[in-house]
C-alpha cells in the first residue's frame, strides 16, 4: 500500500511538471492512440486553470486575444485605405467573435462608437488608444495612419512581452519545482516506511504542518505570479 501511495505522489509531481506543448496529433505528426488517463486529464486541468486566469494556459489565451486585436486593427486600417467609411470598416474588421463587441453594436445601431471602444478597452487596453484616435479622426483624414501606428506599437509591445516570457520561464519553472517538492518528500518518506501522510492527516502537529506548508506554498506561488504580472502590466 505504501508503495502505491508513493508511486501516486511521484506520478502527480512528474505530471504537473510536464511543460505544455502543442498536441502532436492535432498537427498530424503522430498517429492517434489511446493515452493514459493522466495524459488525457492534463490538458483539461490546464484549460480549467486558463478559464480562471491561472497558469500558462491563461497566458496563451491572453496572448491570442491580443494578437487578434492587433490583426483587427491592421485590417481596419486596410479597409479605410480601400475607401470604406469608418463605421463600415469597423464592423467588417471586427472578426468572429468580435474583438470590440460593444463598438460593433454601437456602429450597427448608431450609438457612440468612441464611448463603446472605451468600454471594450476593459478587456483589451489597446482599444483605449483606438477610442482616442476615433474621436480625433473619425470625421477627418488620418484615421487609418493613426490606427496603423497603434497596431505597430501594440505589436512591438507584444514582441517585448514574448521576450519577457522567455526570461521568466526559468523562475516560473523553479517556483513549480519548489511547490512540488513536498509531494516528492512525502513519496520518499512513504517509500522508506515512515508513513508521513498518515501523520499529517491524523495528528494535531501534522495538521499544523500541513496547513502551514499549504499556506506558504500558495503564498509563494501567488507572489511569483504577482511579480510577473506586475512586469507585464507596464507594457
Amino acid at each position: 500500500m505504501t508503495t502505491v501511495i508513493a508511486a501516486a505522489l511521484m506520478a502527480a509531481a512528474v505530471t504537473l511538471l510536464i511543460p505544455s506543448a502543442p498536441d502532436a496529433r492535432a498537427l498530424g505528426l503522430a498517429p492517434c492512440r489511446r493515452d493514459p488517463w493522466s495524459v488525457r486529464a492534463l490538458p483539461a486541468v490546464r484549460a480549467a486553470l486558463g478559464r480562471v486566469g491561472v497558469g500558462p494556459a491563461s497566458r496563451r489565451q491572453q496572448a491570442a486575444a491580443r494578437a487578434r486585436v492587433i490583426r483587427a486593427l491592421s485590417t481596419l486600417a486596410a479597409e479605410l485605405d480601400a475607401g470604406l467609411s469608418p463605421v463600415e470598416a469597423l464592423i467588417r474588421s471586427s472578426g468572429q467573435p468580435s474583438v470590440w463587441p460593444r463598438a460593433s453594436r454601437a456602429a450597427q445601431w448608431g450609438g457612440g462608437i468612441a464611448e463603446a471602444l472605451d468600454l471594450d478597452a476593459v478587456q483589451s487596453p489597446v482599444l483605449a488608444q483606438v477610442a482616442a484616435c476615433w474621436r480625433v479622426g473619425a470625421r477627418g483624414a488620418g484615421l487609418a495612419d493613426s490606427l496603423r501606428q497603434v497596431a505597430a506599437t501594440a505589436r512591438s509591445a507584444e514582441d517585448v512581452r514574448v521576450e519577457m516570457e522567455g526570461q521568466l520561464a526559468g523562475p516560473r519553472a523553479t517556483a513549480r519545482v519548489l511547490a512540488l517538492l513536498p509531494l516528492v518528500g512525502l513519496a520518499l518518506g512513504t517509500m522508506l516506511g515512515s508513513d508521513p501522510l498518515s501523520w499529517l492527516v491524523t495528528t494535531l502537529p501534522g495538521h499544523l504542518c500541513l496547513a502551514a506548508g499549504a499556506i506558504l506554498t500558495a503564498v509563494g506561488m501567488w507572489w511569483t505570479g504577482r511579480i510577473a504580472v506586475s512586469v507585464e502590466r507596464r507594457l
